[in-house]
């Protein structure tokens, strides 16, 4: 695609979705940003005004993602695609309705959409997560690539469902993201579509917000970014907490695969890229940010210094190879995520 093409950002106002807008906009297109309601993005689209000028970042409010067409204007008159839009609710009354089936059929909106109306597009590419892929059965030698797929997570969902059990709000959102992207290969197979499709597969995403957060709330409202800050702040004093898949990639590396992704379709179209810069422990961020703020030993969490990390299950290589990823380290990644919240802390 040529510099200055116009590209749709679906869930442009999310904590992923701004970066991605952000990282196609730095690589010199026009990006059209989805939002529920023009007033919740109002916020984004100053920033990215006063950064990159005024109409470089547009506004197209979807209204509710379960009616059908919400995408049909969306799709016309750009050139690509990045879905970043997914529902990440942990309190839904009915995970399967309010969270799974909804990412499957709203991706699938967008997708008949871009067939319908975009007669301009060339490339979809869709963020799923290495949720899709970890299933937790593997042997302990295993490390996962591209190649796997986790077939445990609707199967547990249904299991709980039955059994009467409340279903854990992870355990549908891991399957959310498993079976919105089997429906998007499924569809790419019979519906043949012109434009390329690719998926994007992070692993825990950390890193700075944007626009940075005018207060505590926004950074409480954040799904991930929180976990590094409230170290920082003091708010989270037992760095042993244990996520399982103890892997990470920065926001920003995230976002630029997109971009890369969507340059470089002769590589990606019909991909999926895992990725992981490796892995970490909730340690290891007290360790950095003692370290890098001395002034706050009495507010961030010591722990219990030089823990190990665990051995990495997971192949990014491809990623690197294809897209030119070369990924941040862990102490960057929790010192930029800081360094964009920490005007909210005082001492």
């Amino acid at each position: 695609m040529a510099r200055g093409a116009r590209v749709l950002v679906t869930g442009a106002t999310g904590y992923v979705g701004a970066q991605v807008a952000d990282q196609f906009l730095k690589a010199g297109y026009v990006v059209v940003g989805t939002s529920r309601t023009a007033a919740k993005a109002q916020n984004v689209k100053k920033y990215f005004d006063d950064k990159y000028g005024a109409g470089k970042f547009e506004v197209y409010e979807t209204g509710d993602l379960v009616k059908d067409g919400a995408f049909d204007g969306a799709v016309k008159d750009v050139d690509a695609i990045a879905h970043v839009a997914s529902p990440v609710i942990f309190n839904a009354v009915d995970p399967i309705k309010e969270v799974i089936e909804l990412a499957v059929s709203s991706t699938l909106s967008l997708l008949n959409s871009a067939l319908k109306y975009g007669k301009n597009v060339k490339h979809v590419v869709v963020t799923s997560s290495v949720a899709s892929i970890a299933d937790g059965k593997a042997s302990p030698d295993h490390v996962f690539t591209e190649a796997d797929w986790n077939d445990v997570a609707f199967q547990s969902v249904l299991q709980q469902k039955e059994s009467g059990q409340p279903i854990h709000p992870f355990v549908a959102y891991v399957a959310s993201k498993n079976e919105a992207e089997r429906a998007i290969w499924r569809f790419k197979e019979e519906k043949k579509p012109s434009f390329a499709i690719s998926t994007i597969l992070p692993s825990f995403v950390y890193g700075p917000m944007l626009p940075p957060p005018a207060t505590v709330q926004e950074v409480q409202a954040n799904t991930t970014a929180k976990e590094i800050v409230f170290y920082y702040s003091g708010e989270n004093q037992d760095p042993s907490k244990d996520l399982g898949l103890n892997v990470f990639v920065d926001v920003t590396d995230v976002a630029l695969a997109h971009v890369r992704a969507i340059e470089r379709a002769d590589k990606s179209d019909g991909q999926r890229y895992l990725l992981s810069s490796g892995t970490f422990t909730f340690q290891q961020a007290a360790d950095i940010l003692r370290e890098a703020f001395p002034e706050r030993q009495n507010i961030i969490a010591k722990g219990q210094p030089g823990q190990k990390t665990p051995d990495n299950k997971f192949d990014s290589s491809k990623s690197v190879r294809e897209l030119g990823i070369e990924y941040k380290n862990f102490k960057a990644t929790v010192l930029d995520t800081v360094d964009s919240v920490k005007h909210l802390y005082k001492l």
